[in-house]
């Protein structure tokens, strides 16, 4: 099944031909222009449903004549007929313009009657978002506007023709589909190249930025010891079942360090639950361990011609959970079976057809590698194909066998190389082979797909229905809940129903102190792994102090776990990387660690050593695009208040899902007119929701439903940890001063580079001060503000206060 995007391609190709077919009539009057092409293009190549597109709707005597997502409306349309009711400059590519250039002599004229027509009905609806269209040309721009520009002074996005639509169809896409509109993407495309940019942060001045950070030999080889013991060890072949029965948590219980609400964790799948579902779902684990369901289903799965999804949150443990099922909970089961197992985390998204080849190959691949069974050996291939040998005895080649041995011969290998040609039908036909003759079930697992977009997603999961459906295979698929959520409403997934078993995140915690301690037992019990090349041993004091360490602060430092916990926001992948980062960091003193234990005294890691860590990675400086946390003060404009509209709006959302009910979800809108309510333009407001998407601060998802498709945003932990804890710590205010704009040239020029600590304590608090003025200008607005600056720029003063006693 194409992919909505997909569809609209080909209409736009159907539209084309149509049109050019009927290139005569170019007369055609605005009813006709309408239904010939307009309707078109909405419906069939921008995914504009009818229930959410209104014609002739009333407004203020006038009649708008498209009017685009209900209940709310999110762009107007004013249709114009074909022809020479207003054109467009000749050369004009699909591009961002100014609408100044296009409205110069009698094509411009009619262009600008057009044009101030829907900005009048944009003001008269309050809906920022207007076009004009004869069919052939879009002319798409601000018909309202807060930053007091006039519309028609501002810049368009242009296509001036169906062609150049189909040429930058993505363009089109992404700006005026009903996904693109609904995720505002317009008002980034049409501000990006008017808007006033802010200022260079102190990093644009800074010879070498970020600058690689230099590590001693001890930070080097503490780190290659580290990736080996916490993360390579757990794929030594000899240690799977035993590391997988003595780290493996299973999810069940909340996490006690979590800052997001219980409700909202508890919650966390309850959108699959919604009324009317025709799909089963349950979770994938009980506290006792896997789902006996699950285990069952194995088996059961083959029968129903139905592949098991298995949904969960990038980084959850869906992987493990595999591992787990294969060779611990139901290694029974699998003793009798074939299981075949694709990774797809390592694969870049590519086409359904390259998915499937890849599919095929890795099944080929693992017949032979894990099997013995080698699909294109010759006895294989005959045993497999015994039938259809039979049948071609029976025609009229096998009569050849009687006058001409050696042309029967090359006729029935030309045949067998025909039959093996067609893979798919060839392993559908070894794998019923198989089944049959070797009494084994084929299992296959599809994972890792979860790192890639929404659309690869998809065509995995079709991938998995045809050969749940059409193999003798009980197959397994590992999917993200907004992709589900996604593809159940408007996407792949609506003409299927599919047995669905939940993975919630296990404890971060837990998982810590298993995983260290059982890296630590291999390091104390054995100075050789059997899998590491002949002669290597593995003797380190170093990382046996540092993981010794860790592991007492896992069970001990309440701080430590809390930071690791919500800014992993229940990814185990990425928790473990925060450990990584911290082993062999060059921001650490690290003979202080290990001689503290060397000693026999209790070390107590500190909040900012490890905060740092995880900030700077392998650089000097905050490097906004490689560091997992986000600076919360970055700005996309020279507006000052704009430092605190990431935490603001991380903080409504937090609050606002918190007391609905509705699992944590709050409509996007909301959060719009709560940013606009500020006296934020809606390019601002979408800049900092994506940051924070990006960042995993929020998640998106829409309300499956009956009566919404709404986008919606929560809050996840990392963003309540960020929003309410990070601002107000020296560590993070320092990282990321050579990142934030500053706006007010007095505090500018006070605020450069520094390596000592003095120097970094004096400049924070310039940057902290600097932040106090701009939070003033912010205030008068403010109604019981859900985030106060107050608190951290008190909470900073401490801190700088605490670190400057020490210092001295």
């Amino acid at each position: 099944m194409a992919t909505p995007y997909e569809q609209g391609k080909e209409a736009l190709d159907a539209l084309i031909a149509w049109a050019e077919d009927n290139s005569a009539d170019l007369n055609r009057n605005e009813a006709t222009t309408r239904l010939h092409l307009i309707d078109q293009l909405l419906k069939n190549v921008l995914a504009w449903p009818l229930e959410k597109t209104e014609a002739e709707k009333s407004s203020d005597g006038e009649y708008l004549d498209y009017a685009l997502g209900r209940p709310f409306t999110r762009l107007i349309i004013e249709a114009k007929r074909e022809g020479l009711h207003f054109s467009l400059p000749s050369g004009i590519t699909s591009s961002v313009q100014r609408l100044s250039s296009l409205l110069d002599g009698d094509g411009g004229r009619q262009l600008k009657k057009a044009l101030q027509q829907a900005a009048r009905y944009s003001a008269s609806q309050s809906v920022p978002l207007a076009a004009v269209s004869n069919g052939h040309q879009i002319v798409a721009f601000l018909g309202v506007r807060t930053d007091g520009v006039p519309p028609l002074e501002g810049t368009a996005l242009v296509f001036p023709s169906l062609s150049s639509m189909r040429e930058n169809f993505r363009l089109l896409w992404d700006n005026l589909s009903k996904p693109g509109v609904e995720s505002r993407n317009l008002f980034l495309t049409l501000r990006e190249g008017e808007k006033p940019s802010a200022p260079l942060p102190l990093s644009a001045n800074i010879s070498g930025y970020p600058r690689y950070k230099r590590r001693n030999d001890t930070q080097v080889g503490l780190e290659i010891l580290a990736e080996l013991f916490i993360e390579d060890l757990t794929r030594v072949e000899e240690l799977q079942e035993e590391f997988l029965e003595e780290t493996y948590a299973s999810s069940g219980a909340l996490s006690q360090y979590a800052m997001l609400s219980k409700q909202i964790l508890e919650n966390r799948y309850s959108l699959l639950h919604e009324d009317g579902a025709d799909y089963e779902t349950e979770s994938a684990t009980t506290r006792k361990g896997i789902n006996p369901n699950l285990a069952g289903n194995v088996l059961a799965a083959g029968l129903s011609k139905r592949p098991i999804i298995l949904l969960g949150d990038v980084g959850v443990g869906k992987t493990m959970f595999i591992r787990r099922l294969l060779h611990v909970d139901a290694k029974d089961v699998f003793k009798e079976s074939f299981a075949l197992y694709v990774d797809f985390g390592a694969r870049p998204p590519s086409s359904r057809d390259e998915l499937l080849r890849l599919v095929h190959e890795e099944i080929i691949s693992q017949l032979r590698e894990k099997y013995g069974i080698d699909v294109f050996e010759n006895d294989f291939i005959e045993a497999v194909h015994h039938g259809e040998l039979n049948r071609f005895d029976k025609s009229p080649y096998g009569r050849l066998r009687s006058v001409d041995e050696i042309g029967y011969q090359r006729e029935r290998i030309s045949y067998l190389v025909r039959l093996i040609e067609d893979r798919p039908t060839h392993l559908r036909a070894c794998l019923e082979h198989i089944r049959g003759s070797l009494r084994k079930q084929v299992v296959i697992f599809l994972d890792n797909i979860d790192q890639h977009p929404t659309d690869v997603q998809e065509s995995v999961f079709l991938i998995a229905e045809s050969l749940a459906s059409g193999w003798p295979a009980t197959v397994f698929v590992s999917i993200r809940p907004d992709t589900f959520y996604h593809s159940r409403t408007e996407g792949t997934l609506t003409a299927y129903q599919p047995r669905v078993f939940t993975i919630s995140p296990p404890r971060v915690d837990v998982v810590l102190k298993r995983r260290v301690a059982f890296a630590l037992k291999q390091l104390r019990d054995a100075s050789r792994v059997a899998s590491l090349p002949e002669g290597v041993t593995i003797d380190s004091e170093s990382l046996k102090a540092y993981l010794s360490v860790l592991l007492e602060n896992f069970e001990e430092n309440r701080d430590l776990v809390e930071l690791i916990d919500n800014l992993s926001a229940g990814n185990i992948r990425r928790a473990l990387d925060f450990v990584s980062a911290f082993i062999g960091s060059g921001h650490i003193n690290t003979e202080k660690i290990i001689g503290s234990y060397e000693r026999g005294s209790r070390y107590t890691i500190r909040l900012h050593d490890f905060l740092r860590a995880i900030i700077y990675g392998d650089y000097q400086y905050y490097e906004p695009e490689a560091s997992p946390i986000v600076n919360l003060f970055d700005i996309s404009q020279p507006d000052g208040r704009e430092h605190f509209l990431l935490a603001l709006l991380l903080c409504h959302v937090e609050v606002d899902g918190d007391n609905t009910g509705t699992e944590g979800y709050v409509p996007t809108d909301d959060v719009y007119t709560f940013g606009q309510g500020l006296g934020f333009a809606a390019e601002q407001v979408t800049w900092a929701i994506e940051r924070a998407v990006r960042k995993g601060l929020l998640e998106r998802a829409p309300r499956a439903g009956k009566t919404s498709s709404r986008e919606h945003l929560r809050v996840t932990s990392a963003g309540v940890y960020t929003a309410r804890m990070l601002g107000g710590m020296f560590a993070y205010l320092d990282a990321m001063v050579t990142d934030t704009p500053i706006v007010d040239d007095a505090y500018r020029v006070l605020i450069g580079d520094a390596q000592s600590l003095s120097e970094r304590l004096a400049r924070s608090e310039y940057l902290r001060a600097y932040l106090d003025k701009q939070w003033r200008s912010l205030e008068p607005v403010l109604n019981s503000p859900k985030f106060n600056w107050r608190e951290f720029s008190a909470r900073i003063t401490d801190d700088i206060i605490t670190v400057n006693e020490r210092l001295h």
